[in-house]
């Protein structure tokens, strides 16, 4: 849905844009590729804020922001990995759900484990 604007230039309707693009990746992705991508959304958001909050209040306790900034981007990757490998099984030779998700959840175990211990 395209919108002539002022002096000529086409504008694009947001609105309607988003509308088409989720209708499309709602078809497009099953409920669990959805969740995954939220989580994954979450993730960044988190590690966005602990960023700004480093910016804003300062640098001090520095590990305690590393921790927390290893342990949102750790996790942001293991999800990407477990996505691609639910929602590409080819491209890892079609191991199970199953075997993918516990490979995601032994990893963050022990992400967390070294994050716990990198704060002391």
């Amino acid at each position: 849905a395209l919108m002539a604007a002022k002096g000529g230039v086409m504008e694009v309707d947001q609105l309607a844009l988003l509308k088409g693009f989720m209708e499309r990746y709602e078809k497009k992705h099953s409920k669990e590729i959805i969740l995954m991508d939220l989580f994954m959304l979450f993730a960044f958001c988190t590690g966005v804020l602990q960023f700004l909050y480093l910016m804003i209040a300062g640098q001090f306790p520095y590990n305690s922001f590393l921790a927390g900034f290893f342990s949102t981007l750790g996790l942001f990757i293991s999800t990407a990995c477990l996505r691609m490998q639910v929602a590409y099984p080819q491209s890892f030779d079609f191991i199970p759900r199953e075997q993918a998700f516990a490979d995601f959840a032994i990893c963050n175990i022990i992400l967390h484990f070294v994050v716990i211990m990198f704060m002391g």
